[in-house]
C-alpha cells in the first residue's frame, strides 16, 4: 500500500509541476503586458521580485520574436540569443504547452506561452522551468516521507503487537495454570476416591457389626475435616494449581496413613512473588514425596503414626517453603550425598527427585538446605528471593 501510494503521488507531483509552470507561464504573460514598456533595467527588477516568490519555478527566460532574450532569471545571458528548440504554437490552440528539453541551466521541464500584442501580432514567448534536479529533490521527499510513514507504521504495529502477543501469552499461562490446576483436582480426585474407599469399608463394616452410631459419628467427622482441609488451603493459596496440588498431596499422605498438617498461618500470595506456577508444582511435590517415601521406609516402629507439616509463606518478593515429615532422618554418612544425581537409599533407579528440585531451585535465583535428625525426621526448607 505505502509502494502504491507513493507511486502514484510521485505521478500526481509529475502533472502538478506541469500545471503549475503553466499557470506561472499564463502568470508572467498577464504581467508582461503590463510592464512590456517598462526599461530593460525596470523589467528586469520586476521580474526578479517576481520570480522571488515563486517557489515551485527555477527559471523564467522572456524572448522576443527575433529570438533574443530580454530577461532572463540568470541576467548572464539577457540580451543573447535564444538558440533553443524553437516552440510550435499554431499545433497548440492554447497557446502554450510544456516539454522535457535540455538548456544551459541543465535538463529541465519547460512550459511555453506565447506572447501577443494588442493587436494580435505575435511578439514572442514566455518560458517557465523547473530544473530536473529541483524535481528529483521533491520526488526524493516524498519517497522519503513514505518511508517515515512506513516505518512509523510497523514500529506502530510491532508495539500493538506486542502488547497483543503479551495479553494473549498471559492469559495462556492463565489458562495453562487453570488446566495444570485441574490435572491437579484430577488427581486428588483419584486419591481422594481411594481414600473414601478405604472410609466406606470402615463405614460398611461399622453398619454391619452393628455400631450405628459410631458410624453416623464417623462419617461425619470425615465430611468436618475434610470440608474444613480444602478451605483452609483454597483460604490461604491463590494459585490454582498450587492449591490443588497440597489437596491432592493431602489425600495421598491419607492413603500413606501419615498426618498431613498444614502449619499455622501458612499463606501464598501470587502478587507478593513472581514463579511459574509449574516451578512451583513441582519443587513442593517433589518434597513432599520425598517425605511420604522417607516416613513409609521408617520400620523402626509400624505402629508409629507419622505426621507430615507443611508451611508456606510469602512476602513481598520473598518465598518460603518448609515440609517436615518424622520419619528415621538422614544419617551422617549420607547427608552430603542427598542432593547428587541418582543418589537415593529407595534403590535403583531413585534419586534424581531431589537432585532435580535443587537445580530448579538455584535456576530460580533461590536456595534449598535441610536439617535432620536421625530417627526424628527431616525438615526441608526452600527460599527465594525477587
Amino acid at each position: 500500500m505505502s509502494i502504491g501510494g507513493a507511486f502514484i503521488n510521485i505521478n500526481s507531483n509529475d502533472k502538478a509541476f506541469n500545471q503549475t509552470l503553466e499557470d506561472t507561464s499564463d502568470l508572467i504573460t498577464r504581467l508582461y503586458s503590463f510592464t512590456r514598456d517598462f526599461s530593460k533595467e525596470d523589467l528586469c527588477r520586476y521580474m526578479d521580485s517576481v520570480v522571488e516568490e515563486l517557489p515551485d519555478v527555477d527559471v523564467v527566460s522572456i524572448v522576443d520574436k527575433n529570438n533574443m532574450r530580454i530577461y532572463h532569471t540568470h541576467h548572464n545571458l539577457m540580451d543573447t540569443e535564444y538558440d533553443g528548440s524553437h516552440p510550435d504554437f499554431e499545433s497548440h490552440p492554447k497557446a502554450y504547452f510544456t516539454e522535457n528539453n535540455i538548456g544551459p541551466s541543465g535538463a529541465q521541464r519547460r512550459s511555453y506561452k506565447a506572447l501577443y500584442s494588442e493587436d494580435g501580432e505575435y511578439e514572442g514567448f514566455i518560458m517557465t522551468i523547473r530544473l530536473k534536479t529541483s524535481m528529483m529533490n521533491v520526488t526524493i521527499r516524498t519517497i522519503l516521507l513514505f518511508l517515515v510513514v512506513v516505518i512509523c507504521a510497523i514500529l506502530i504495529e510491532l508495539s500493538i503487537s506486542a502488547t497483543i502477543f503479551k495479553k494473549i501469552k498471559q492469559q495462556f499461562l492463565v489458562f495453562t495454570e487453570d488446566f495444570e490446576g485441574t490435572k491437579f483436582l484430577v488427581d486428588s480426585m483419584r486419591a481422594n476416591n481411594h481414600d473414601f474407599t478405604n472410609k466406606l469399608h470402615v463405614i460398611l463394616g461399622l453398619i454391619q457389626i452393628g455400631q450405628y452410631e459410631k458410624a453416623q459419628s464417623y462419617i461425619q467427622n470425615i465430611s468436618i475435616i475434610q470440608r474444613e482441609t480444602v478451605s483452609n488451603v483454597m483460604k490461604a493459596v491463590d494459585n490454582p494449581a498450587f492449591s490443588a496440588l497440597i489437596i491432592g498431596k493431602i489425600a495421598r499422605a491419607s492413603e500413606c496413613n501419615v498426618k498431613f498438617i498444614l502449619k499455622e498461618g501458612i499463606i501464598f500470595k501470587s502478587q507478593d512473588i513472581s514463579i511459574p506456577s509449574e516451578a512451583l508444582v513441582t519443587i513442593t511435590g517433589n518434597l513432599i514425596d520425598n517425605a511420604l517415601d522417607a516416613m513409609n521406609l521408617d520400620s523402626s516402629e509400624s505402629d508409629k503414626t507419622h505426621q507430615l507439616l507443611f508451611g508456606v509463606y510469602t512476602k513481598p518478593g520473598k518465598l518460603l517453603i518448609t515440609v517436615q515429615d518424622s520419619g528415621c532422618g538422614i544419617s551422617e554418612s549420607n547427608r552430603d550425598k542427598v542432593f547428587e544425581n541418582g543418589f537415593s537409599t529407595k534403590g535403583q533407579g531413585r534419586g534424581v527427585g531431589l537432585y532435580h528440585t535443587k537445580q530448579l531451585v538455584e535456576s530460580l535465583g533461590g536456595k534449598i538446605s535441610f536439617e535432620s535428625q536421625e530417627g526424628q525426621g527431616t525438615t526441608f526448607m526452600v527460599s527465594l528471593e525477587k
